[in-house]
């Protein structure tokens, strides 16, 4: 009978100790993505009513859309990703290398991106909003 070498052992445990703290973090960082680009999504409607009863811009209206188009993809895509880090947190076995965090950064990259774009918009769209007068 064989038995395990104590240090191994205790060497495996501090690995998957910290693949798994790693992942929570990760997860932790994406639930506050989601709720930002879901009020984002909140606004986004907002910018829209405006729009239409206020500042009447077709080239406006066009870029809300396709802002929300861009938000509700990402924010599939951020939610597919946290599915499947909730998955490897339960059940995986796979290391937390530099390709995980390579990947994850690529998620932080769309997001930060996606939040740049944001808030363009909504500056341009304040510009706009300042133009009017009160009669």
């Amino acid at each position: 009978m064989t038995h395990a070498n104590p240090v191994n052992t205790h060497m495996h445990y501090k690995a998957d100790e910290n693949r798994r703290l790693f992942i929570k973090k990760d997860i932790i960082e994406i639930s506050l993505w989601t709720d930002d680009l879901e009020y984002k999504n909140t606004e986004i409607n907002s910018f829209s009513i405006l729009n239409r009863q206020l500042i009447k811009s077709e080239r406006l209206q066009n870029t809300i859309q396709d802002f929300r188009r861009r938000n509700t993809l990402i924010m599939g895509n951020i939610c597919k990703y946290e599915q499947h880090l909730r998955q490897e947190l339960e059940f995986g076995t796979i290391e937390y290398d530099f390709n995980r965090a390579k990947l994850h950064e690529k998620r932080r990259a769309e997001y930060v991106n996606l939040d740049k774009e944001y808030r363009a918009l909504k500056t341009d769209i304040f510009n706009l909003l300042s133009k009017f007068q009160r009669e």
